[in-house]
This record gives C-alpha cells, structure tokens and sequence, in this order.
C-alpha cells in the first residue's frame, strides 16, 4: 500500500511494496517489512530512488548509495535505486523517491499527527490474489467485512453527519495490473481516441489515392500488359507485377510512417502533459507490436487496393485491348477512379467538419468570460520551508507579506489562496442549509476555496451583496463564509443568503458557517459550467487545512515585470520559497491543454486529408487531360474557345467534388455526434462551420483542377491530332 504525497514525487510505501511487485534494486536494496513496519516503535529514515532520479541527480554514479537526501528538511539515507524499468503502481508517472510509510508524518507534520490518525483517507491498497481466485470473488469476500472495519476504523465515535458519511461509504474492487492512474488514464484516453480514428480515416484518404494511382497506371500500361500476355506472360504474373508495386508503395510509406512515429510519439506526449505538476514519463515510440501491426496494415491495403487493378489487367482480353486506342482503354478505369474520388472527398469533409468544429470549441473555451479579471493577474505558487512556519504568526506573517507585496511598483492589490486557481479540482462536497434534521436538508454540490481577506478585489470578483472577509476573521471569531450568487439562489430560492447558517461535508468545523457575502459566480473551478456552486471560506479560520500555498497579484502593467519583486519579498522573509510564477492567462490556457491538443491534432490531419484530396484531383484531372489530348484536340480545331476548354476540365471536377460534398455532408453530421460531449457552446451540427468546410473543399477542388484545365486549354491541335 502506498500514500501519495503532494506533487507525486515522494511515496510512502510498506514494508513489502517492492516484494510483493516482484522488484529488485539496480543497486542497493530495497524497502523491507521489518523497516517499515507502523508498530515496530522504531522508524528508519531511509529512500529508494528510482532510475531518473538517481540519473539526473547523481549522474548514475553508484557512490549514491549511502549519501542522504532531506525531504521537507528531513534527512533520509539512500539505501537503493530500482531498474529503469520500474514505474510502481502509477502507469506514467514513477515515483522519484519512496520512503517507509511509517515516516510520512516526519515530513508532513502538519497533515499527519501520527500513522495511526483516522481523521483523514490518504492509503490506496493493494493486494496479490491467490491462485485460482478471481476479482469477483475477491470482492465477495472483502465485502463480508466491509461494515465491520468501517465501523472499526471510524475517526468518530459521536453519532451523526460525518461518522453516517464515512459508514456509507462502499468498496470498489478492480484489477491493477495495468497500473492506477485514473487522472492520467482520464487525460490520455479521450485524445487518442481522437486520434485513432482520425488516423483511420486519413488511411482511407491514403489507400484511395493509392487505389487511384494503381488504375491509372494499370490502364496507362494496358497495352504493354496485353503485349506480354500475348507473347506468353499469364495472367498471374501480370497480376503479381501489379501487386508487388502496390505493396513497395504502401510498405515503404509505412517504414516512413514509423520513422515519423519515433518523433511524433514524444511531440504527443509533450503536448499532451504540456506544464502539467507532476512530471509525466510516458513512452509511446512504436515497439515491436506496433511496428508489426503497421506491417499488417501496409500489406493489407497494399493488397486490397492493388488487387483492382492487378484484377482488371488480368482479365483484358489482348486481342481487344490491342485492336483499342488509349483514349478507350482508360475510361473504364476512370469512373471507378472518380468514384473512388468522390469516396476521398467525402472522408475529407468529415476530417474538416470535425477539425472545425473542435477549433471553434477551443477558441470559445479560450474567449470565455471566467467571471473574474484574469488580465493583469500574477499567480505565484509558494512552498514552505523546512520548520518554516513553526514559530512564525500565520496572520502576521501574511500580513506583512501583503503589505510589502503592495508596495511594489505596479502592484494593485495583494490576496492569498489555498491551492491553484483556476484548476480543475477543488474540495467537493455537499452544501445545505444548516438545520436540526441534516436528513431533510437540500444538498447542493459544490467546491471550496480556502481565500484571504482582498482575494475578491484581487482576483476582480465583485460581491453582490454582503461584506468580504478581513482579518478578524480568525480562529477566535464565528465561522463565517462567502457563497457564489448560483449556491445562495439554490440553497435559498425563496429569501436572502445573507445571515443563513450552512453546513459543508462532514468536517466538524463546517458544520454551522454563517453566510456574510454573496460574490457573483466565476469559473475558478470548472470552467466548461455557466454557474457551477463555490463556497468560500477563510484561511484564517482554518489554518490547519490552508498553508496559503498560492499568492495572487493584481498588476497596472505586464504581470512578468513585477515577478522577480515579488518573489525576492516572498523569499527574503525566510518562510517559504517559491516554487513558480506564472500570469493567470498561463493558467487559464493550461486548463485548456486537452481542447488545445485536439484540435491541433484534428486540424493536422484534417490538412493533410485536404492536401491529399487536392493531389488526387490535380491527378486525375491530369491523368484525364493527357488520356484526352486528341479528343480536345480536334475541339480546338473545330472551334473551341480555350474559356469552353478550360470550363469543360472545371466542371468535371467541380461535379465530383460536389457530388463528395453531398456524401460526406451526412457521414460528418453523424460522424461528429460522437464528440458532442468534446463540444463546448455549438452543436455538432453548426451551419457555418459545415458552410466553411463546403467552401474550403470546393476552393482546394477549384484549384486542383485549375492546372489542368487550364493545360488542356492551351493544346495545340496539330500536335495533338498527331497523338496515338
């Protein structure tokens, strides 16, 4: 079992987390149950590295074995360093450093009074089943327990809201061999999704150009084939000839696809955990599994695609083709190359349809009104030092920091808060009035935030009715607490917030907070939601939850030119250190790293669908020009303007394009329903982005064909009635 510090960096693990995950050290030994047994009396302060730490700290050296390191101010001897291929129980993010479990309250003494302490839920367990016992039975048996240890293990003995919370809580059983990542899996899976079948349909978009190269190349050649197979060739090894240049093709855009993976692998995972907390190591260059599914795959279409035109040259009577001009020979070949056109056209207008729409989605999420100033705004993230805060004065100390924080040049206004804001994750729980039968109070689901007196005026969230906090809001005083205008109208539809006692959770400290400001509502949490509920409530009071971990800066200029200022007041009073300063724009557009991705990745693909469509139109136009040389020709010298000429190319590549438009028109309505909940103020049917998709394909199809067109105007008739 485990508990996962603050910025998963650190885990305190058991005795047999190493044994029972069949890990050995690279170096060194490992943690064992007698040095980290919670009841043994004694506590060794030791730490495992894993490889990347051990690399990038100590160079690889292995002199580190032996040497110490200080968590939190507190030393630690390193006694071992797992294998570089060692990733613990969270697929993606290995932990850097694991230290007994038992010494956990040493570095987080204000969290922890001791590892017996019940008044919070910090450890995740897991066990090895039995041979022959499978996950259902497994939580079969753990369920004929459950009550009693909930029962066993309550921090309350005291009947009531908090103590009847934690007994109702249920058991969730499930297989980690994959890994315990739930945020990480949640933050991957819907983008590769997107990407899967984005890749799946530009190999269609890719085949059907191969498709259309081989047919035009197989009748180009008809002649040639008709001539070996009269001279003895047969037919299968007319059709293996054909055959074996689609695979070249296809197989050596494969090897190109993979070498492109290599690189492309590591620009996705940097995109996708783009100044993420937590320093994610994922590697997704193609192995051996993937490279033989893409080998699959490139034989697969090579032959599918190839087996049409290889088919069709085997089948040709010699005697007819031979007695049949060119001209002739190609227009069979060329309707099903326009058919297979306009399948090409209609799969890049559902790439485009969806690239548009998740652009537009993303530019919108960007553009929001937030329901606070975000401009002007500097968000520093602090960290205290070792016994930083020990014999300090919190409201002293962050006072004084305020005031000198506001002296600054530039500085408007100064607030503190506990956490990062904006974020999407918050303290989640149930609000409600505060009453004598909590069984018949309306809960309302809401996020807290832990504030300082002046964060309103600092963050530009005006209250609508009520006072802010200020600093006799203390410890001493009643609690207090600040709602968003959406709380106070649910939990109060029928009179004024101001003055109402609320309840929040279960803690006992929250359970009679006396309602003295409505602000209006902003998306300092979950920024998809108009109104989502937020409940305030001072640091000051609750100094044990909030370490003021955040400080936010109100600047008259760019926000970058006060940061060095504040950062050397922060760190000149000797408290804390900070750990990075960002302006709230920054933030707001790190938020936003998973809408970002998406659309980069659907508007990548989506061009390059459109490019493709563009090179098989200019060559089948081409290709149809060349096959019409003569017949254009004798236009020509019958009378033909060039415009009628040039007219007559246009529109036959127009009609397919328009004809793909209309099929793809609904394929891309039903195909984007499937990221309408990926969608954010527009439905998957908007017109105007439909409308741009029409016009772009139709532009791209106007210029595919205007080469051409405009070649096949400018033929001369003597030339060409020489042909064939």
């Amino acid at each position: 079992m485990n508990g996962t510090l603050s910025q998963n960096e650190v885990y305190a693990v058991s005795g047999n987390f190493y044994s029972e995950l069949g890990a050995t050290p690279l170096f060194g030994r490992l943690l064992t149950p007698e040095g980290a047994d919670p009841h043994s009396g004694s506590t060794q302060q030791v730490a495992v590295l894993s490889y990347e730490f051990w690399r990038g700290r100590f160079g690889g050296v292995p002199g580190a074995i032996g040497k110490q390191i200080r968590i939190e101010g507190t030393p630690f001897t390193i006694i071992g360093v797992t294998h570089k291929w060692f990733t613990g129980m969270s697929i993606g993010e290995p932990p850097e450093i694991t230290i007994p479990i038992t010494a956990e309250p040493l570095i987080l003494p204000g969290v922890f009074k001791s590892i017996d302490d019940r008044s919070l839920l910090w450890v995740m367990v897991t066990g090895r089943l039995k041979d022959g016992v499978t996950i259902d039975q497994a939580h079969t048996q753990l369920q004929s327990f459950w009550p009693d240890l909930l029962a066993a293990t309550a921090s309350s003995p005291t009947p009531g809201l908090r103590r009847q919370r934690f007994l109702s809580m249920g058991l969730d059983v499930s297989v980690a061999r994959t890994g315990v990542a739930p945020e990480l899996r949640a933050q991957f899976t819907r983008p590769l999704y997107l990407l899967l079948g984005i890749v799946g349909l530009i190999l269609l978009v890719a085949c059907v150009n191969l498709a259309n190269l081989m047919l035009a190349r197989a009748a180009a050649r008809a002649q040639e084939m008709s001539m070996r197979v009269a001279l003895g060739a047969s037919r299968w090894q007319l059709a293996g000839q054909v055959l074996t240049e689609s695979l070249v093709l296809s197989l050596g855009g494969a090897l190109l696809g993979v070498a492109f993976a290599y690189w492309g692998s590591r620009l996705l995972v940097s995109l996708m955990t783009e100044d993420a907390l937590t320093r994610v190591t994922l590697d997704l260059r193609p192995d051996l599994r993937v490279l033989g599914v893409t080998m699959a795959a490139a034989i697969l279409t090579g032959v599918l695609f190839g087996l049409a035109p290889g088919w069709r040259s085997a089948r040709e009577d010699p005697a007819a083709v031979l007695q049949h001009n060119t001209r002739s020979l190609a227009s069979g070949g060329n309707r099903l190359s326009q058919a297979l056109m306009v399948a090409q056209v209609s799969l890049s207008l559902v790439l485009l349809l969806g690239a548009g729409l998740l652009v537009k989605s993303f530019q919108k999420l960007h553009s929001l009104d937030l329901g606070f100033a975000k401009d002007r705004l500097l968000e520093v993230s602090v960290h205290g030092r070792p016994e930083g805060h020990a014999k300090a004065d919190a409201r002293a100390y962050h006072q004084q920091l305020m005031e000198r924080i506001t002296r600054l040049p530039g500085v408007r206004a100064v607030g503190f808060a506990e956490g990062l804001l904006p974020s999407p994750e918050g303290w989640h729980d149930a609000v409600s009035a505060a009453t004598s039968d909590w069984s018949r109070a309306r809960d309302v689901m809401a996020d807290t935030a832990l504030v300082s007196p002046d964060f309103f005026r600092t963050m530009g969230i005006p209250l609508l009715r009520g006072r802010g906090f200020d600093w006799t809001d203390d410890e001493q005083h009643p609690p207090v607490a600040i709602v968003s205008r959406s709380l106070g109208e649910r939990l109060f539809p029928n009179g004024d917030a101001i003055g109402q006692r609320i309840r929040f959770g279960v803690m006992p400290d929250l359970q009679a907070l006396q309602i003295v400001g409505m602000a209006r509502d902003a998306r300092i949490f979950r920024v998809r939601e108009t109104a989502a509920p937020v409940l305030f409530i001072p640091c000051l009071q609750h100094p044990n939850w909030a370490d003021w971990s955040t400080v936010f800066v109100r600047t008259s200029e760019d926000p970058e030119n006060v940061a060095t200022g504040v950062r050397k007041e922060i760190e000149s009073l000797g408290h804390e250190y900070v750990l990075r300063t960002k302006t709230v724009e920054q933030v707001t557009g790190e938020l936003l790293v998973s809408e970002r991705v998406d659309a980069m990745l659907c508007s990548f693909f989506a061009g390059l669908a459109l490019l493709l469509g563009s090179i098989g139109l200019y060559g089948l136009m081409s290709y149809g020009v060349t096959r019409r040389t003569r017949e254009i020709g004798v236009r020509v010298a019958l009378g033909a303007q060039q415009g009628s000429v040039r007219w007559m190319i246009l529109r036959e590549t127009l009609t397919l394009t328009l004809f793909g438009i209309a099929i793809g028109i609904p394929s891309g309505l039903a195909a984007t329903r499937l990221i309408a909940s990926m969608l954010f103020g527009l439905s998957p049917g908007d017109f105007s982005t439909l409308a741009t998709a029409c016009l772009l394909l139709l532009a791209v199809a106007f210029f595919a064909g205007y080469l051409p067109a405009r070649r096949a105007s400018s033929i001369d008739p003597i030339l060409a009635l020489r042909t064939e």
